[in-house]
């Protein structure tokens, strides 16, 4: 997990919403479908945020670029974390 930019990742989550390319939580089909082909472990990721925010919210950015992922962030605290890949 890396420190992203907040406002930046705001930005992001916007342009995702905008195109599509946001995935939530609720949305279980895309989420299980993305959470599986891309191998993450997003309880782990949570549980991360958890010791850093009061109340994390989890989300998928989908735009098909180098910005993709898994982000754990909190709106109170201002703060955004993304699950960088490990090869």
């Amino acid at each position: 997990m890396v420190d992203v930019d907040y406002y930046s990742f705001r930005q992001l989550l916007k342009e995702a919403s905008d195109r599509g390319g946001r995935i939530e939580t609720r949305d279980t089909e895309r989420w299980n479908a993305y959470i599986k082909t891309h191998k993450l472990n997003a309880t782990a990721a949570r549980a991360i945020a958890a010791t850093r925010f009061d109340s994390p919210e989890s989300v998928i950015i989908d735009l098909g670029g180098e910005r993709d992922g898994l982000y754990v962030y909190s709106d109170l605290e201002e703060g955004c974390l993304h699950l960088e890949y490990q090869s």
